[in-house]
């Protein structure tokens, strides 16, 4: 496949080489010519070989002015996220930062992969990081396990789910584990946002058509229909900018919206923390802490997070918009390729619940 930019798309411009983990990070847990695992070559004659590349080795493509760009949110993001290892409380806003950084990274790695992996999972990416970041619902999980070396790992990032569909990944910095997870109107309804119904994939384009519904404007507690196994700080944020559904300004212009936002212009909702069942709202200007109150045993916790990454990318496929108005070729199509993908997910699962 054609090596295009990171950010934009496009064919890059006095192409530069974008970390995708940054340099600073890289440095900060390491040796940054250390050898790390990154997944499987995945070349189906020879069979599946460990990816192996020196950390400050894993750069893709990128134009000159679409890296300087991002240059200042890299700037940002390294003092939250030390204070963060450093267990220290950071503002509501900073916490916004550390998302889209997230952002940045998750569909980075996922272009990434993809070019590394020759487009393996047959998918055209039509979207790039320039115009993910800040766009859908996001949380974060973050964990704390006794471990006292400084390490660096990522996770999620090699199965056939996170190929199909970027939207769940965990990222180890020493003895943190942060796992990050975003998708299209993940928190809206139980939230009191506007949300979508009858959500549907059409088989002449690959818009979704949906039917929105005004929010009902009340909080519905738990966040999510899922059992949160994790034991550690959940973190959410509804986010509703323009761009990427069409007509939806006048859905989100409500007090309630208006009340619940961090910033109503930009379309960037409050943070909400989850700590023990209870859930706290956070607005502009407000301190968390994001430290976990339970340390896990390092291996153990390395283990899990493999099973709870694969677990989340496998609940998320119910969201996939139906695939009733599709051809019959192409909702078998679809609906193969995201079932083969739930499958590998669960030997996976098995694979290291053994390992417990």
């Amino acid at each position: 496949m054609a090596k295009t930019c990171i950010f934009c798309g496009e064919k890059p411009s006095n192409k530069t080489k974008e970390h995708v983990i940054p340099q600073w990070l890289i440095e900060l847990t390491g040796n940054p010519n250390r050898e790390a695992f990154l997944g499987f070559i995945k070349h189906h004659e020879d069979g599946f070989k460990d990816r192996k590349y020196a950390f400050d080795q894993f750069t893709f493509p990128a134009c000159d002015t679409c890296n300087n760009k991002y240059a200042e949110l890299e700037g940002n993001v390294k003092p939250i996220l030390l204070k963060v290892l450093n267990e220290e409380p950071v503002l509501t806003e900073n916490i916004s930062t550390l998302l889209d950084w997230l952002d940045k990274v998750r569909i980075g790695l996922w272009l990434g992969m993809n070019q590394l992996d020759k487009n393996y999972a047959n998918v055209d990416p039509n979207y790039h990081i320039n115009t993910r970041i800040g766009q859908y619902d996001r949380m974060l999980i973050v964990e704390k396990s006794n471990s006292t070396n400084s390490k660096l790992n990522l996770g999620g990032i090699d199965t056939l789910s996170f190929a199909l569909t970027p939207s769940v990944f965990v990222l180890i910095v020493n003895n943190i584990y942060i796992t990050n997870i975003s998708f299209m109107f993940l928190l809206s309804r139980r939230l009191g946002f506007p949300y979508p119904t009858n959500m549907h994939l059409e088989p002449d384009h690959e818009r979704v058509r949906c039917t929105f519904v005004k929010g009902r404007e009340r909080i519905m507690s738990p966040l999510l229909r899922k059992p949160l196994k994790e034991k550690g700080t959940f973190i959410f944020q509804p986010m509703f900018r323009g761009g990427l559904i069409e007509g939806l300004d006048d859905d989100y212009k409500t007090e309630y919206v208006k009340k619940h936002s961090l910033d109503f212009e930009q379309g960037i909702g409050n943070i909400f923390q989850s700590n023990e069942n209870n859930l706290t709202e956070y607005t502009k200007g407000e301190t968390i802490n994001l430290t976990p109150h339970h340390t896990h045993n390092d291996r153990e916790l390395f283990v899990k997070s493999a099973i709870h990454v694969c677990e989340w990318q496998n609940w998320l496929t119910q969201f996939i918009p139906n695939t009733d108005k599709l051809t019959p070729i192409q909702k078998k199509f679809i609906k193969s390729r995201f079932s083969t993908g739930v499958k590998v997910n669960n030997l996976l699962i098995k694979h290291h619940k053994s390992l417990l």
